[in-house]
């Protein structure tokens, strides 16, 4: 007994075919054929090409910095400068002569890095560093400007570190200047270096502290310190961002 052949209208599938189905259709084929260019485009936008600074940290004028003076300049280890990701840093004590021996703002730990190019950039920030040294926020961190005389928005933290015969409180004071402008965080600094539009990126973090002052002591010195040293910087060392974007969009 031979089974009845069915068949299959066609009329489902041509109900299918709609002009609404046919633009889908066209933007996945476009979607595919642009799928390569664009994620070439967006690896070599992210992969950010490098600036050097004008000069080195270490060739910082410190007779600009007066009345500081750098009283000893201090090395990292080459663990610690492979866990930064730069060699460009300078890590200085510095002494206010302006200021009595006794006064807690006289000495100051000066740390300042430079990072450039690459395709991960990574603000290393106390608010992380230091808790893998012991410490733990003693208070909730704060973003302030400051005025040097211009405003630069910095980043206070302070931190503890107890033992069984000791307690020790430090505050530190940071600031980033990322791709020709200051900024406070950590976040600011990687939203900045990965803009798609830019073709070059940098960031330096300028970092101070005061072993024996207060929290309120600390951002006052700061801002007396920034106003003598991120001007030099400025000048001297980070290099000129808008020149070198601009210069790059006139050859592409």
């Amino acid at each position: 007994m031979e089974l009845p052949i069915q068949t299959v209208s066609s009329k489902p599938l041509a109900g299918l075919i709609t002009l609404p189905f046919g633009i889908a259709v066209a933007m996945l084929g476009a979607a595919a054929i642009l799928a390569g260019p664009v994620s070439s485009w967006m690896d070599f936008q992210q992969s950010k090409a490098a600036l050097p600074l004008k000069k080195p940290l270490a060739a910082l004028d410190v007779e600009g910095l007066l009345p500081y003076r750098v009283i000893e300049r201090q090395t990292l280890e080459s663990t610690v400068v492979e866990a930064l990701g730069t060699d460009q840093y300078i890590n200085w004590v510095l002494e206010d002569t302006s200021v009595p021996q006794t006064d807690p703002l006289r000495y100051a730990q000066l740390f300042v890095t430079y990072d450039t190019g690459g395709v991960n950039l990574v603000p290393h920030t106390p608010d992380e560093c230091r808790l893998g040294a012991g410490y733990q926020p003693a208070q909730p961190h704060e973003n302030i400007d400051i005025h040097v005389p211009m405003t630069i928005p910095v980043r206070l933290c302070t931190f503890l570190k107890t033992a069984v015969f000791n307690r020790e409180e430090v505050s530190v004071v940071y600031t980033f200047h990322c791709n020709g402008k200051f900024v406070a965080t950590r976040s600011g600094v990687r939203l900045m270096i990965n803009d798609l539009s830019n073709r070059y990126a940098y960031f330096s973090k300028v970092e101070v502290s005061f072993p024996r002052a207060t929290r309120e002591q600390s951002l006052q010195g700061a801002a007396k310190l920034f106003e003598r040293l991120l001007p030099v910087l400025v000048k001297d060392h980070f290099p000129d961002f808008e020149a070198a974007e601009s210069a790059a969009r006139k050859s592409s």
